[in-house]
């Protein structure tokens, strides 16, 4: 008799378990938000939206700020296109028994000099966008970025693109 109770609440944990798993998904994709590709899921905001939102930028300069934004962009995604292709080839060397340390240190400063590179042009388009902030929202502007950048995982991402 007992064996029947111990299996009648492992059949319900079970069950609703099952139910729940349901549930998280139909949240997920029926009643989840969605975001086209220009909307901040945040704040539902086209263009530039974290920062239009975070600094209460005018039209005009979420504009401005949209049109960098997508000019940045198109420099960028190539670049990283370069980075993530530079990474595959060496750990596509993973089953060379050949490769040496100087071999794995070439491919590492090929990479480097990437990052550098994007590095420095994230840093000019943040500069450039600052410039057409007001002094109010340069202040704001200031310790947004480097919480931006500062994101477990975060590469410049956090802005939807």
């Amino acid at each position: 008799m007992n064996t029947i109770t111990k299996n009648k609440w492992f059949l319900f944990l079970l069950g609703f378990l099952f139910l729940a798993n349901i549930a998280l998904l139909l949240s997920f994709f029926v009643f989840g938000e969605r975001s086209g590709s220009y909307k901040d899921a945040h704040s539902g905001q086209t263009g530039s939206g974290y920062l239009s939102k975070e600094l209460l930028l005018s039209k005009e300069q979420d504009s401005a700020f949209s049109k960098m934004k997508e000019e940045h962009f198109k420099t960028m995604k190539p670049l990283w296109a370069e980075i993530r292709q530079t990474k595959d080839s060496l750990f596509r060397q993973m089953n060379n028994p050949n490769l040496d340390d100087s071999a794995i240190s070439a491919f590492t400063d090929r990479i480097a000099a990437k990052n550098k590179i994007a590095d420095e042009l994230m840093f000019r388009h943040f500069r450039e966008l600052r410039k057409l902030c007001t002094p109010e929202q340069q202040q704001k502007f200031d310790t947004l970025i480097p919480q931006m950048f500062n994101r477990t995982g975060s590469r410049g991402h956090s802005i939807k693109k």
